[in-house]
């Protein structure tokens, strides 16, 4: 079998799966309106063929010379023609509900499924793919379970109609039937071609969103402005959407031209089934019957096309959100850990995938309960791939990590994340509630008392105490907007709410003033007995606290001990990065003498 036969065999395997799963979901998430669309799918199905009958009926009578009776007829074509406007309009709009709830559906299901997701596969490039690509599916798929109610009255449509002008002509039957395909055809190609090219559309809106962020977001829209570099933004976004706007035109051509062929070939099947009317001998009334029933359902018969190719185009994108779900397992409740004896690195290596050289080289760091240490060195030296393997977004190459004595490996990911609580230099300025903001730290239910405890101890209680715990932060939803410094602040709160037995705090005063500093250093100092607590620090005057410091150089560990140990040999690595601090510092205690 070629190739091209499988590929087929697949796409159609995965199609009837698409429409499978989702009449399921509607079954399970919007089951009175996938009903109701139901009953009204099969009753408007029946109403081309009951035209054909009725209006053969009143012509009979009509033309009769023995007066047949004309109410029965009459009424019925009067009730089925009234009927098929409204029944279609209130069909659509049930479609329009059932969709809405199996979108609220995908959307939760989507976000829950993201929450689930371990940091270590968060990082991993193709999960950020899958993870857009399946917010874009959700879009697209909420409509299928609709399409496939179309297309089966569609088929039922069809049925009926081929049934009842077979009564008057078999070959016209058939024809009629026949006169589907040349639209779905079309729009099976008009599908196809969708697939291959929507990727590309979607791969410039977002470029184009990510670039119209900037231009909305309060922070870097006021950069922008500040720079006026605002209408070099707006460009990217006009030359990005404007791309998009090609490849569409080209897809609308294309589908233009496949449904002016496929109209052309149903007018000469349609046309064919007329003349085999006429030629079959039937009669005026057997014909007009036939000829009105077939236009009416003509439309229904179309609609299916173009209903086969929403369920096609959609597959691919059904295909990635499902499979994205069905990977984000249900994970193992995360509890914090609120004790470790100590942590340690023994003899790790770590080289990123491509890279010529390791960014970590046969690193070995130690920390016991009740120590501040520290790990300091310049930009690229490796401390962040550090962090990243003690708290397992990367495993190391050789060596291990040893948290309170166990093995890390031997821990779960959750486990092991339930030792943590990690405040990064990028942190999260989450603009939600200030109840909410500090809650974040830990998973489970958090009282208003611990929220007021963590604010306190992250010296936020000052700016925070004119606030409520409800409201909002953010000035771009109507709040209270904060600086830099104090959502810094509010970071660590969380990390205090967390409580968790290692601290690891890169950089946490980069964005808070002098004072500020030795407060939180102070404060770190004066509760951290019952912890574990590694900073990542580039200023001098906050080195001073830590019981130990490691010189992180090329990826290794190349001096350790204290501050005073370390800036007194001259020759050191570390003398050479912070002398001219230490004397900064000097001269300003000096001034302030």
């Amino acid at each position: 079998m070629r190739t091209d036969d499988l590929s087929t065999r697949e796409s159609l395997r995965l199609t009837v799966r698409t429409a499978t799963d989702s009449v399921r979901d509607a079954a399970r998430y919007a089951t009175s309106w996938l009903v109701l669309c139901s009953v009204l799918t099969i009753a408007q199905a029946f109403l081309p063929g009951a035209q054909v009958v009725l209006l053969q009926q009143l012509i009979n009578a009509l033309t009769s010379s023995d007066q047949a009776p004309l109410w029965g007829p009459l009424l019925g074509l009067t009730a089925v023609v009234g009927l098929m406007y409204p029944m279609g309009q209130v069909y659509l709009a049930s479609t329009h509900r059932m969709a809405l709830r199996l979108r609220l559906r995908y959307r939760s299901d989507l976000a829950f499924a993201i929450a689930r997701l371990a940091p270590s596969r968060i990082a991993r490039p193709d999960v950020g793919a899958a993870l857009t690509a399946s917010q874009t599916a959700t879009g697209a798929i909420d409509h299928v379970a609709g399409k496939v109610l179309q297309v089966v009255g569609a088929g039922i449509t069809s049925t009926v109609l081929c049934a009842v002008v077979w009564r008057i002509d078999p070959v016209a039957g058939l024809l009629i039937v026949a006169a589907l395909l040349p639209t779905v055809l079309a729009f099976t190609v008009i599908a196809r071609m969708e697939a291959r090219e929507w990727p590309a559309v979607a791969t410039f809106e977002r470029a184009a969103e990510y670039a119209t962020e900037q231009l909305v977001q309060q922070r870097p829209a006021t950069e922008l402005a500040v720079l006026g570099s605002g209408p070099k933004v707006a460009a990217t976004v006009a030359a990005r959407r404007g791309e998009a706007m090609r490849v569409l035109d080209r897809m609308i051509g294309t589908a233009m031209r496949m449904e002016l062929v496929a109209a052309l070939g149903t007018a000469v099947i349609f046309g064919a089934a007329l003349v085999a009317l006429v030629t079959g001998g039937a009669t005026g009334a057997d014909a007009a019957a036939a000829v009105a029933g077939a236009i009416s359902g003509l439309n229904a018969i179309r609609l299916c096309g173009y209903a086969v190719g929403v369920i096609i185009t959609a597959t691919p994108q059904a295909t990635i959100y499902r499979d994205f779900l069905a990977t984000a397992r249900p994970a193992e409740p995360q509890s914090v850990t609120r004790e470790a004896a100590s942590v340690r690195l023994e003899h790790v290596s770590y080289t990123y995938p491509g890279a010529a050289e390791p960014a970590l080289k046969d690193v070995s760091i130690h920390a016991n309960r009740g120590e501040l240490i520290a790990l300091v060195g310049v930009n690229g030296a490796g401390k962040t791939t550090l962090i990243n393997v003690l708290v397992g977004l990367l495993t190391a190459d050789e060596g291990r990590v040893l948290i309170g004595g166990t093995d890390a490996d031997e821990l779960t990911e959750t486990e092991r994340l339930g030792y943590v609580g990690l405040l990064v230099q990028e942190f999260g300025r989450f603009e939600f509630s200030l109840r909410d903001v500090v809650a974040l730290g830990r998973p489970g239910p958090v009282t208003d008392d611990e929220v007021y405890r963590a604010l306190s101890s992250a010296e936020a209680e000052v700016f925070t105490r004119r606030l409520r715990l409800d409201d909002q932060l953010g000035q771009q939803w109507g709040g209270t907007g904060i600086s830099g410094g104090q959502w810094q602040r509010l970071a660590l709160a969380r990390i205090y709410l967390r409580d968790a037995a290692v601290w690891i705090l890169d950089e946490p005063t980069s964005a808070v003033d002098a004072e500020a500093e030795r407060e939180i250093f102070a404060g770190l100092r004066g509760s951290g007995a019952d912890r574990i607590t590694i900073v990542v620090s580039h200023r001098a005057w906050t080195l001073r606290e830590m019981d130990r410091i490691y010189v992180i150089d090329d990826g290794a560990v190349v001096e350790q001990g204290t501050y005073a140990s370390l800036l007194a040999d001259q020759g050191s690595r570390f003398a050479a990065i912070f002398t001219d601090q230490e004397l900064e510092v000097e001269r300003g205690a000096a001034r302030s003498r």
